[in-house]
């Protein structure tokens, strides 16, 4: 009985094994079928990068015929991250840049800064045809820290060496820049052209945001408006703006800032046009060039009084890596604002084109996902 319970099983194993070909190539279609697609890991969509830069440099100088500080140092540091997301139609591009930096010279017994900027950007696009994209872009642009022009003290040194003292050099210096004093933030709703893999530009023609100076002794250098409402209480009390701004100039102390912001705005609303123009060019893993152009037009401004405003800036960066974690950096930095009046050597307060560029050698560390 045990072997015919045996056969019977073999028998059936092998009318199994021997199945129809084309039946088992329906039934293998079929659970195809019922199988879950593969679906893509997010990460496809993303590609991720961080590149950050810390350089050093220092000079030591003892009986040095030619003259200098006796030393100096410089510290720089700089980060610059992307995350950029493509799936189909759509793309979204973030882009956040940071730059610190101080020197302390000899001569000069405090700390300065050097390098001090905030930059984000984020834009959102969708395609409409080939290389052309309609698109929003946001862009916050500020520093850190408040920035001074160092100038000579005036008076008797009072250091034990016969060299002005820490706090002379504090008194004389000018602040010039701080956080959120000047900062710039814009909404731009056009068009992104795609025009080759190293170069694209975009054009908004509605272009909208604020630019704000929080402290109030620098926001008529950055030209913000006269407070209408404080000029109106001026003139019910029988005085003039201008007078009572010449009389707070001439008993000006940190006492009566508060009196100051009652004079101009802390913010101005923009509305108007920007073009933007990206460079990108990457020679090979070792060599990388880049460069934008964003310049900005207030519809609002183009009246008898203000007579137009224009706002240029254009960024350059060249990034060179000598070896896996040492790297050559050169970068410049143009502005030019109608609303901001800078001095010059004579004293004269005008518009003026602002320069700025540096050469760094240091430490570089880089991740990415792609």
């Amino acid at each position: 009985m045990k072997k015919l319970f045996s056969i019977a099983l073999l028998f059936c194993a092998m009318a199994a094994y021997a199945q129809n070909p084309a039946e088992q190539a329906a039934l293998d279609i079929a659970n195809s079928e019922l199988a879950e697609p593969v679906k893509p890991k997010p990460s496809e969509f993303w590609n991720l990068d961080f590149t950050g830069n810390l350089n050093y440099g220092g000079t030591f100088l003892q009986n040095w015929a030619a003259g200098g500080d006796a030393q100096s140092h410089n510290l720089r540091a700089f980060i610059d991250a992307n995350a950029n997301y493509k799936k189909d139609e759509i793309f979204w591009k973030n882009r956040l840049q940071l730059d610190f930096g101080f020197l302390y010279a000899s001569s000069k017994p405090l700390l300065q800064k050097s390098d001090d900027r905030i930059y984000l950007e984020s834009k959102f696009g969708y395609n409409l045809a080939k290389n052309v994209f309609l698109s929003a872009n946001y862009d916050f642009k500020s520093q850190f820290a408040r920035g001074f022009e160092y100038k000579t003290p005036s008076g008797t040194p009072e250091g034990a060496d016969g060299e002005f003292s820490t706090e002379q050099w504090k008194g004389a210096r000018v602040l010039k820049s701080n956080w959120l004093a000047p900062a710039y933030t814009n909404l731009a709703i056009g068009l992104d052209w795609d025009v080759a893999k190293w170069f694209s530009m975009s054009f908004a023609p509605l272009t909208g945001g604020f630019v704000i100076v929080q402290d109030a002794e620098l926001r008529k250098a950055y030209g913000m408006a006269r407070d209408k409402d404080y000029e109106a209480e001026l003139e019910a009390k029988g005085l003039s703006y201008d007078t009572a701004l010449a009389n707070y100039k001439a008993n000006a102390s940190d006492e009566n800032l508060a009196e100051l912001k009652k004079f101009y705005k802390s913010s101005r609303f923009e509305l108007g046009a920007q073009l933007k123009l990206n460079f990108n060019v990457t020679v090979n893993d070792n060599f990388k060039f880049t460069s934008q152009v964003v310049a900005f037009t207030d519809y609002l401004m183009m009246n008898k009084v203000d007579k137009g405003y224009i706002r240029l800036n254009w960024d350059n960066r060249i990034d060179f890596s000598l070896t896996k974690f040492l790297s050559l950096n050169f970068i410049t930095n143009m502005i030019y604002d109608s609303k901001v009046m800078i001095a010059g050597k004579d004293g004269v307060e005008k518009q003026r084109v602002q320069w700025k560029e540096g050469l760094s050698i240091g430490f570089t560390y880089k991740i990415a996902n792609k």
